[in-house]
């Protein structure tokens, strides 16, 4: 089966489809790890270190 080749706009399309998606995701983790320390200590985080 060959493979067509993408224009620069589906490239950039997908590209910035990834970045959303992942932006999203982070921020879902972020509030996620933020509730789960909180219940654990009792004290508010003010940062977080994501890859």
């Amino acid at each position: 089966m060959e493979q067509a080749a993408f224009t620069r706009e589906e490239l950039m399309r997908r590209l910035e489809e990834h970045r959303r998606k992942k932006k999203v995701l982070i921020e879902t983790i972020q509030k996620e790890m933020h509730d789960r320390i909180k219940e654990r200590t009792g004290e508010d985080v003010t940062s977080f270190n994501v890859w």
